[in-house]
């Protein structure tokens, strides 16, 4: 089956791309080079980064406080397909989130797709948006390097690519409301019509607690089965319900959005264990 590539916000809003005279241009122009895009969502708020193939791993992390321009590393633990029809790892510099993220996060750190990472920040910058430079291969080194005119450029086997040639739009995930000229090869028909045609089919895939303030994560899929108190849970569950409610509780909290990879009578496993579907509502 192929692991697609997929833009990895729900609303494209490219604010600077690597061409022009901007900002990036010392990127793309030094040697050796990366192709940044600066990401900044519908508008000056703070929206999520979501896992674009099926599994990522969190690689590394820079700064917080004031160690430097907050920067995480995300490379996938399969290959990919990508838009230029070429297929290999992937990796991804994520610049600017907040503290606040970066403090929910942690190396090794594993995450499906769809899978809320982080989200805009203004960490080293005046405005809240995401810094975005994607490669091919695994990282190298601690990630990035320093080119000839003085920028930190991502560092990775088989190097760093321009973004339309790496990501496809999935327009039931993503909407562009500006690409800034670049141009952005769509997932294929039969992908997204097999999608559509799995919706009534397959319960598996991202879900969001809707219908109770906290629902009981069980260890099989049923009300016989024990629930998990707080420390049992996954650790990005643990993270969104003290987000969303400000306490720890033993279960996840309206407004928690999972994987469920497998279904049972109603059921879905998730990383923590098993709810109820009748409570939550798919994203």
């Amino acid at each position: 089956m192929k692991n697609y590539l997929t833009y990895p916000t729900k609303v494209m809003r490219i604010t600077q791309t690597y061409l022009g005279t901007t900002s990036h241009y010392p990127h793309t122009t030094g040697s050796p080079k990366d192709y940044p895009i600066d990401e900044a969502c519908t508008d000056a708020g703070r929206e999520w980064f979501h896992c674009p193939c099926d599994e990522m791993k969190l690689i590394r992390i820079y700064g917080k406080g004031n160690g430097g321009t907050n920067t995480i590393w995300l490379q996938s633990t399969k290959k990919v397909d990508f838009a230029d029809s070429t297929r290999d790892y992937f990796t991804i510099q994520i610049t600017h989130p907040d503290d606040s993220d970066l403090e929910r996060l942690s190396v090794g750190q594993n995450f499906a797709r769809g899978e809320r990472i982080c989200r805009e920040g203004s960490d080293g910058a005046n405005g809240n948006h995401l810094h975005l430079s994607g490669g091919k291969g695994t990282i190298t080194g601690n990630g990035w390097v320093l080119n000839s005119n003085g920028k930190w450029v991502l560092s990775t086997t088989n190097g760093a690519e321009k973004p339309e040639k790496l990501f496809f739009i999935d327009k039931s995930f993503t909407r562009i409301e500006d690409s800034k000229g670049l141009v952005f090869k769509e997932l294929p028909k039969s992908n997204q019509d097999g999608k559509a045609k799995n919706q009534n089919t397959s319960l598996t895939g991202t879900y969001k607690v809707t219908k109770a303030t906290v629902l009981n994560v069980r260890k099989g899929p049923g009300t016989e089965y024990p629930y998990l108190k707080f420390n049992e849970l996954s650790k990005n569950a643990q993270e969104q319900v003290l987000m969303l409610l400000g306490v720890k509780a033993n279960g996840y909290v309206k407004g928690t959005v999972f994987t469920v990879s497998e279904t049972k009578n109603g059921w879905g496993k998730t990383p923590s264990g098993w709810v109820s579907l009748e409570y939550c509502e798919k994203v």
